[in-house]
């Protein structure tokens, strides 16, 4: 089958939303993009823009098919190897894209927590024609860069009423992020709970952790250790900053968040 048909035989099946056999067709497709020297953009020879476009294009699908099929590590390589073609000002204007796929890795590096990272891909964006000054009013990159900035402030209840409203986000694939985001910022504030408080209530334990089961507020109680009691979890810290029960919950989240700019602060 040729470059062409396999080509068209992808698209039709992404539009179709059948992403298993997209992959599968993705082998192929690179094998021959690799002997048409299309797979790498080569600045030396006259290859036809437009048949780099249609190379771009087919790692821009190979990256949505990626993250909808969970294949995080296919998603990353395929960033890395489109990251080129967005440097060819002639391509990049071309790319519907770019800015998704790129919002998209923003939110996968901040699921792993990755902030340093985060704030390199943010500075590498200048090569992608992309100003940082208008990245916050892109309906896409505006995204990641606000979860970003209340994840450094502790502001984390900004980050889950945002995931809670999926209609908010401008892709479907924006929502596949929610899981492992909230999971980050459950370990972001379990880190510091343990270190600000002696003891906790479950049941204020469950609304600092955004958990609707207090099954999943004991998975964290083993994950982390703790000892849980009558309704109360230990911590066993041998410093106490607050006080050991309080009732009221938004004093709680108050008090935690104040600690997460205090680590700021000292760090």
């Amino acid at each position: 089958m040729s470059l062409e048909q396999l080509t068209t035989k992808l698209t039709e099946h992404f539009q179709k939303e059948d992403y298993e056999t997209c992959f599968k067709l993705l082998t192929p497709i690179k094998i021959q993009l690799i002997e048409h020297n299309l797979l790498v953009p080569n600045f030396q020879s006259k290859i036809n823009p437009n048949d780099l476009q249609i190379t771009m294009s087919i790692l821009e699908i190979g990256a949505l098919i990626s993250i909808n099929l969970f294949k995080m590590d296919e998603f990353s390589n395929y960033i890395i190897q489109l990251k080129p073609f967005y440097e060819i000002n002639e391509l990049n204007s071309r790319s519907n894209q770019k800015n998704k796929l790129l919002s998209l890795n923003l939110l996968y590096l901040l699921t792993k927590g990755d902030l340093a990272m985060f704030h390199i891909e943010l500075e590498n964006f200048q090569n992608f024609n992309l100003n940082v000054d208008d990245l916050e009013k892109d309906e896409f990159l505006s995204i990641p860069i606000k979860f970003e900035k209340w994840i450094i402030d502790g502001d984390f209840n900004k980050v889950n009423e945002i995931l809670s409203k999926k209609n908010n986000f401008p892709c479907k694939e924006f929502n596949i992020f929610e899981p492992g985001l909230l999971n980050s910022i459950r370990i972001n504030i379990s880190n510091n709970i343990e270190l600000v408080y002696k003891q906790l209530p479950i049941e204020n334990l469950k609304i600092l952790l955004f958990l609707n089961e207090i099954s999943e507020v004991k998975e964290f109680i083993d994950q982390y250790g703790w000892k849980f009691e009558k309704n109360i979890v230990y911590f066993d810290k041998n410093e106490l900053k607050f006080e050991d029960n309080i009732n009221d919950d938004r004093e709680i989240i108050k008090n935690s968040l104040i600690y997460a700019k205090e680590m700021e602060t000292i760090i």
